[in-house]
Parts: structure tokens; C-alpha cells; sequence
């Protein structure tokens, strides 16, 4: 699994990679998207056992919540700590 404590990392490059990102998550949940759309479309045809294609498609919402859930927590972690630390006056 991916290293998500960007505290080793220089102090800005979280920032200057938050785009990126969220860019990133954005493509990984349209393509969830498509594949939703997809096993829909199989299922149509109507060839295929209707209790599998629903249990598939369970799987893929399953883990599209994962993902979601797991890289977003990550997420909300980095802009906490990028929100505590832009509230700390600079010191003179």
C-alpha cells in the first residue's frame, strides 16, 4: 500500500501535488463510472446470469467505496495538517 504521511516529503510538495491528486481520484471514480455503465450494458443483452452481473456490479460499489474511503481519509489527513500548519503565524 502506497506510503500516505507526506511528513517526509519536502514541506511544499503535498502542495504543489494536491491537484494532481484530486485530478487523479477524479479519473479513478469516472472510470468506476464506466465500468458501472458497462456491466449495465452487459447485463442488457441478457445473456448473462442476472445474480452474477448484480453480484459484480456489488463488487466494483465495493470497492469504489474502498478506494474512496481509504484515499480520501489520506487526503483529509494532508489538508488538516496543511490547514494547522498555514494557521501558525510565521515567527519572526
Amino acid at each position: 500500500m502506497a506510503d500516505t504521511d507526506f511528513s517526509s516529503a519536502p514541506k511544499d510538495s503535498s502542495i504543489v501535488q494536491k491537484p494532481l491528486i484530486y485530478d487523479l481520484l477524479n479519473r479513478l471514480n469516472a472510470a468506476f463510472a464506466r465500468v458501472h455503465r458497462n456491466m449495465a450494458a452487459l447485463e442488457a443483452v441478457g445473456i448473462f446470469d442476472p445474480l452474477m452481473m448484480q453480484n459484480l456490479n456489488r463488487q466494483s460499489e465495493q470497492l469504489r467505496a474502498g478506494a474512496n474511503y481509504h484515499l480520501l481519509g489520506a487526503m483529509r489527513r494532508v489538508e488538516e495538517r496543511d490547514r494547522d500548519r498555514f494557521q501558525q503565524t510565521p515567527s519572526e
